[in-house]
């Protein structure tokens, strides 16, 4: 008999409804995540009763709230392991370890962790941001929570499991709210309308570019930093393509993974370096970028307020692209700070939509105190292809997870 979905055991246990879950099938195929994610990111769903949910789908208990994990566990495991498979160990009891997963169905990833460690593995599953909350401040292992607030971890409590019986039963709240309600209370509201082939020209001062940005701090991080973050890695870049065979390879797309790829690539045959940025909510946050002096902490990192003077600000309000100089706003200055300092003479910047709404943004430059080429029409064309790949993605949406 095959196992439930997730989202009809929460449908069935009342904690959302129907649509709800519909709504987290589109977001799903657009942002990626887990259901389970993009339920607790527009606050359908408690933590809690997403974690009774995962109990009765997988049969396995289930945490949620602090969670509290034992060092000499925490050795057994590498960071790399941990990076690679998602497996965060919790405490050992003999030859048993304990260890927590957000996809139980990972058996290649379980059974590598149990060699690795020579222990037998009991599973407990978890919602997919507290495993990538853990993965953080024990290893530094950076995955983006997308906004998601956790409540802090106290690490002399041990965790509360939630038993699979239980779980058709609503679960009780716990203390602490995962959302964060300023954050997203406007979530996905689309802003004014405008037209994609608007040439925006810049009004306000230009940044300098014969000295280094002024020091500013950049948006505070929502969990405590890793105790021993590892060292920047460069990104590992394929070649760059051609406009035909980026074209090509959107019309076949499988999934947004691949679309950001192939975009990415085509704008390093024209850019230094490219960027794009997940819009959700209220902030923009950096998902992949290639080119010079990027690496994947420095993309991820990237974090800007919507709603505040910035080029994203004005690109997402007017659904428009822009060309032109950064301008001397907070939020342009903590952007290119968080991508190691230093301004060009101008940028160029897309918006790319789906669901009728701005879900990403293509940025590119040619580093400090370049200009870029005006020669931008097959980046529009291709930014028109995006939307239409994840028409396609939607309109056969990926199953849940």
């Amino acid at each position: 008999m095959a196992s439930p979905k997730l989202g009809e055991v929460l449908v069935q246990m009342g904690a959302c409804s129907a649509r709800d879950v519909e709504d987290a099938l589109q977001n799903q195929v657009i942002l990626g995540g887990t259901i389970g994610t993009n339920l607790l990111e527009v606050g359908a769903v408690t933590e809690a009763q997403l974690a009774a949910a995962l109990a009765q789908v997988h049969g396995l208990p289930s945490l949620h709230g602090e969670i509290a994990v034992d060092p000499d566990a925490a050795r057994l495991v590498t960071r790399e392991l941990v990076e690679r498979t998602e497996v965060v160990p919790l405490r050992v009891e003999g030859r048993r370890l304990v260890v927590l997963v957000a996809n139980p169905a990972a058996l290649q990833a379980i059974d590598e962790v149990a060699f690795a460690t020579g222990k037998q593995l009991v599973l407990f599953v978890a919602a997919e941001v507290r495993v990538w909350g853990l993965m953080r401040r024990i290893y530094g292992v950076d995955r983006q929570l997308r906004g998601i607030e956790l409540e802090p971890e106290a690490l002399r409590k041990r965790p509360r499991p939630v038993a699979p019986a239980a779980a058709a039963k609503a679960a009780p709240v716990v203390q602490g709210d995962l959302m964060s309600e300023e954050a997203f209370e406007e979530i996905y509201e689309r802003r004014a309308p405008g037209s994609n082939d608007t040439l925006l020209v810049p009004t306000a001062e230009a940044l300098p570019i014969e000295e280094d940005l002024p020091e500013i701090d950049l948006v505070e991080e929502v969990v405590e930093p890793p105790a021993a973050p590892a060292p920047p890695e460069p990104i590992v870049e394929l070649p760059p393509l051609t406009f035909e065979e980026a074209s090509m390879l959107l019309a076949g797309v499988g999934d947004r993974k691949a679309i950001a790829q192939t975009v990415l690539r085509f704008a390093r045959s024209k850019f230094k370096r490219a960027v794009l940025l997940t819009v959700h909510g209220r902030v923009a946050r950096g998902w992949e970028g290639l080119g010079e002096g990027l690496t994947p902490q420095r993309v991820h990192g990237v974090q800007v307020k919507l709603g505040e003077p910035s080029v994203f600000e004005t690109v997402v309000a007017a659904q428009a692209h822009y060309l032109g100089p950064m301008l001397k706003t907070e939020q342009n200055l903590r952007y290119l700070k968080a991508l190691g300092g230093g301004a060009p003479r101008s940028v160029f910047v897309i918006p790319i939509l789906a669901l009728g709404r701005v879900v990403n943004v293509l940025y590119a430059d040619d580093l400090r105190g370049a200009f870029v080429t005006p020669d931008v029409g097959e980046l529009l064309i291709l930014a028109a292809k995006i939307s239409q790949s994840y028409d396609v993605l939607l309109a056969r949406r990926r199953p849940q997870g």
